[in-house]
């Protein structure tokens, strides 16, 4: 009796909805049984397992062949090389704001993405050692520059990672390492020698998904980092550091020249001017400039309706776009303004008021977000770190502006957060935002305890009083190293914990 083999994807249709499948289409899984292909998106749950992009990694029975009529997923041994490229390719399609220039750095983001989603990428047999981080670094320095491109050379700092070749799916990677491999088995054996990186090219020129245009935009790439990225000596770094160019301030480039010539034209570089924003909108950020500059003069300034989830990268759930819209808050500044409106032209009917919308922190809030807190807190605060975990944030925004918002630091130990930062804009205070705003952070981590520090001059602690936080110890000059001497709040802290 002869065994049914294979079908290729190539020729084959989706069992359930009847469309052609192509050969670069990321998420097609095969039957196990009747070895018929189905997209991931026509599954009757809506997804595989743990919801990643390009995650076909499974032993996968389709809802007519199981036995207990519903769709079974068994996940497959998973080496590290897979796991990698699994966790890049899903970071750079679902949280392309996280990186930097498209590059990710292996511990911030792929060893924090594969710690929080352990449990999905590996099977339960599959032991954590004690050096597994360690394991991801070498992994990525094995397999590069064939599958994975360093950032050192663009960034001259290392630990930033991205795909070689990020429009091929990870199955395809491990589908050309696979091939890559027995080629050189057979090359050994022949005792020819050859470079791996032509050999890798001669296959990547053999599958019909991959043209010579991605193989030269990836060679183009690289020539251009390595143009313009020389290497350094430490004293040249330290200079850099230092001193600010005249690329790094966004300014024309001149050539020198003896006789000056009106007529001849500046050399301006490809990078976008910086724009300074005194109000702290959140669009303050370089990389949104474009994006921004594409939108109508009414709706930069009046806002708009985000429509997108928000893909957390800490527990891989989408995230709605708001939080909560509210327009019966009140704030002071709301009524001077109206106050104001109606004096200056009392014959005119004020519009209809925008809502304060509460929303998760996104890459875009954060440059306002960290001038409010070297504004208000002190200097040198960065809360980057605050994208990896959404889920523990709230933002408050009026139209463009952040008006307030909080974020919480889970898993500070065994079932304990913490919550870092509460703030409200002067003029946008007594009126409900923070108390909402620490309500939701609450909501958002039970079952845990929760911990702040606050000055014991703060009146906040009134507020954390009111949800049940307690007093357990002063802690004296907590704030003496970050505070200014200048500063009117006491620098001795209240360490207030609420139980759960």
């Amino acid at each position: 009796m002869e065994i049914e083999s294979k079908h290729s994807i190539a020729d084959s249709v989706c069992k359930y909805c009847d469309e052609l499948i192509s050969t670069n289409d990321p998420d097609v899984l095969q039957c196990q049984q009747c070895w018929e292909n189905v997209h991931t998106k026509c599954l009757k749950r809506g997804a595989v397992p743990g919801g990643l992009v390009g995650d076909v990694f499974f032993q996968y029975t389709c809802l007519t062949c199981s036995p207990s009529q519903s769709e079974q997923f068994v996940r497959e041994k998973m080496p590290w090389l897979q796991a990698i490229l699994l966790v890049l390719y899903h970071m750079q399609t679902r949280s392309p704001g996280l990186a930097r220039k498209g590059y990710f750095h292996w511990k911030i983001h792929i060893a924090s993405f594969i710690d929080h989603s352990w449990d999905i990428l590996f099977r339960k047999d599959f032991k954590r050692k004690k050096k597994w981080m360690g394991t991801i670094s070498g992994t990525l320095s094995h397999y590069s520059p064939h599958f994975f491109k360093s950032g050192t050379t663009l960034f001259n700092e290392q630990g930033w990672w991205t795909l070689t070749y990020p429009r091929l799916t990870p199955a395809q990677i491990v589908q050309l390492n696979v091939e890559l491999m027995a080629e050189k088995q057979k090359l050994r054996d022949s005792k020819l020698a050859i470079d791996d990186g032509q050999l890798l090219r001669g296959i990547l020129l053999t599958k019909p998904y991959v043209t010579e245009e991605m193989l030269q935009i990836t060679s183009r790439e690289e020539t251009v980092e390595s143009d313009e990225t020389p290497q350094l000596s430490k004293v040249q770094k330290k200079k850099r550091l230092l001193l600010p160019t005249v690329a790094s301030l966004g300014l024309p480039k001149v050539k020198k020249s003896r006789t000056v010539d009106a007529a001849t034209k500046p050399e301006v570089t490809a990078k976008p001017p910086m724009y300074l924003d005194p109000l702290c909108h959140y669009n303050t950020s370089l990389d949104e400039h474009s994006r921004v500059a594409a939108l109508s003069m009414t709706a930069r300034l009046m806002g708009g309706v985000r429509k997108e989830l928000i893909l957390s990268p800490y527990t891989s759930i989408y995230l709605p776009p708001y939080i909560r819209r509210d327009v019966r808050i009140r704030p002071i500044w709301l009524h001077l303004m109206d106050e104001l409106k109606a004096k200056v032209t009392p014959d005119v009917s004020l519009p209809k008021r925008a809502p304060l919308d509460f929303m998760y922190v996104q890459p875009e809030h954060i440059p306002a977000v960290n001038s409010l807190c070297n504004q208000f807190f002190w200097t040198g605060i960065d809360l980057s770190d605050t994208l990896r975990y959404p889920d523990f944030s709230c933002v408050v925004l009026y139209r463009k502006l952040i008006v307030a918002f909080a974020f919480v630091v889970p898993d500070v130990n065994v079932n304990e957060c913490y919550v870092s930062f509460v703030f409200t804009r002067p003029g946008w205070r007594k009126c409900g935002i923070a108390r909402f705003m620490l309500y939701h952070l609450i909501q958002t981590c039970l079952g845990r305890d929760m911990t702040l520090h606050v000055s014991i001059s703060n009146s906040a602690l009134f507020l954390y009083q009111k949800f049940g936080f307690k007093v357990e110890y002063v802690v004296l000059d907590f704030y003496n190293r970050y505070m200014r001497d200048d500063t009117c709040e006491s620098k001795h802290a209240f360490f207030c914990r609420l139980e759960r």
